[in-house]
């Protein structure tokens, strides 16, 4: 069997037909998801951006052992095991972090990569040309590498909307597949769009099917934090058009990118994935951006296609993971794994040989929360800031990380690196709660409770006390350091 994997970084579930909504257009997704196995209970697991894409190409657990970074040596991607088994692999993608100092080494193992130029801080270009742009609001409302991507693409590049990243990045994707569809050993193809993501900046006409009269700031990058007095519930409104607008401009290439695949005749024996790593916040919780404050469902819960020949389309409840994802492709390369993975194969789900893969999701960002979820309730779990946090690995963070990543010292659990946790990724110091966790530890039922807004911690004993040894187990499983569990329960 052939596999494709397709994720659309930061894609919110309740923005999608599929999953409910009835007012974002997304009529490509909704129309694979009547072909496909359509997920309601997948979570994503190691958070943000990258340290979720390692979690999706080894199949393990990132959060408990390091953050945001590069591959390891040791690690053994899902694409390097891949060719070895003679299958071709490729990777097309218009996502920046792949490559970048700090984590750029995702692409080494495929055998073809295409890289998509520009978006976000790539450094394409240095023409000096930020004065002849109009960003449709004052520059200091939109993030530095952001306005770099204002002046690489509006003034170089996109003057159609088949210009725009995604666009670019689909159309590479089917050129791929029909260079490439011949190959006796099979193929598979990793598509990484970075829309939609930030910026938030579709091509003319679809963030205008949402606010046809929004006049206010096109604010294509909202900051990580709280609502406050930085937007106006207008310019909030205008924020959710541009996000819905973005996702229904990928949506649409997405369409074009599974037409061409029909007319090149692969989808009878080729395995289709739609993922994404974590949603974000448009106004939820009182927020913008994904980051600072309770790992909500409208972040960890996230949407799952998988379109499998062979396998009739239905809703699936078992829940599920983003490390599983790994271990599917192999499986349905018909390609054992080299060495055992956390994630576990969803092939087996899906052709209805079990009930399930697991009974809980867990989810984690590296050095401040540890979530669980069953479908029912989820539990969240802070980090205790006054114990001390080592990043088990090599490689260090130069990008999202706990802090400053000081030398390598020995200590009971061998050679670290010793994190700083003063700061937080968006440039200011953490509101400390007397237990010295950032944030209370809450409880939500998320059937009577979707909102999230009473946390039954302190009314649920009973409920805590079965979440907090279901993460000792799970640690015990992972083989997850004994620091690591410090800094979550002292």
């Amino acid at each position: 069997m052939n596999t494709i994997h397709i994720i659309m970084d930061t894609l919110k579930r309740s923005y999608l037909g599929c999953y409910g909504s009835d007012w974002v257009k997304t009529p490509n997704l909704d129309r694979f998801a009547s072909q496909a196995v359509v997920f309601d209970n997948a979570f994503c697991a190691s958070f943000p951006c990258m340290p979720a894409r390692r979690d999706f190409v080894t199949g393990n657990y990132e959060f408990p052992f390091r953050g945001w970074g590069p591959l390891e040596e040791t690690d053994k991607p899902v694409a390097g095991q891949l060719s070895a088994a003679g299958i071709t692999t490729a990777l097309v993608t218009d996502h920046y972090h792949l490559f970048r100092e700090g984590s750029g080494n995702f692409h080494w193992s495929y055998d073809c990569w295409r890289f998509i130029r520009g978006i976000e801080g790539d450094k394409l270009y240095t023409d000096p040309v930020e004065s002849e742009i109009d960003y449709r609001c004052a520059p200091n409302r939109i993030s530095g590498p952001h306005r770099k991507y204002y002046c690489k693409f509006r003034h170089f590049e996109m003057k159609r909307e088949e210009d725009w990243p995604a666009a670019r990045t689909f159309t590479e994707a089917a050129d791929w597949v029909r260079r490439n569809q011949g190959h006796q050993g099979g193929f598979h193809l990793q598509i990484d769009s970075f829309p939609p993501h930030e910026p938030f900046d579709p091509p003319p006409g679809y963030a205008e099917m949402y606010a046809p009269d929004y006049q206010g700031d096109r604010l294509i990058t909202p900051g990580y934090h709280p609502i406050g007095e930085t937007y106006t519930p207008e310019e909030v409104r205008g924020i959710k058009a541009l996000y819905a607008g973005t996702i229904s401009y990928v949506d649409a290439w997405f369409g074009r990118f599974m037409d061409q695949l029909e007319e090149l005749g692969v989808l009878d024996d080729t395995m289709v994935i739609v993922s994404t790593d974590h949603g974000t916040y448009t106004g939820d919780h009182g927020w913008t951006g994904k980051l600072g404050t309770y790992h909500y469902d409208c972040v960890g819960h996230i949407p799952l296609l998988i379109r499998c020949p062979g396998v009739a389309p239905r809703r699936e409840a078992a829940v599920v993971q983003n490390v599983d994802l790994m271990p599917t492709l192999l499986d349905a390369a018909g390609v054992q794994p080299v060495e055992p993975v956390h994630g576990a194969s969803l092939l087996p789900l899906l052709r209805g040989e079990v009930d399930s893969v697991r009974e809980y999701a867990h989810s984690g960002f590296f050095g401040r929360f540890h979530v669980v979820s069953n479908g029912r309730y989820q539990f969240h779990q802070w980090h205790i800031n006054a114990q001390p946090l080592y990043w088990h690995g090599l490689h260090p963070s130069l990008f999202v990380g706990a802090g400053p990543v000081g030398a390598v010292e020995n200590t009971p659990d061998g050679p670290r690196r010793p994190v700083d946790t003063t700061h937080d990724p968006i440039g200011h110091y953490r509101t400390r709660t007397p237990d010295g966790r950032p944030w209370p530890n809450a409880l939500f039922d998320l059937v009577a409770d979707p909102l999230q807004a009473e946390n039954l911690y302190d009314s649920r004993p009973d409920l805590v006390a079965t979440f907090e040894a279901e993460i000792r187990r799970f640690c015990s499983e992972i083989h997850a350091p004994e620091s690591y569990l410090r800094r979550l329960f002292g």
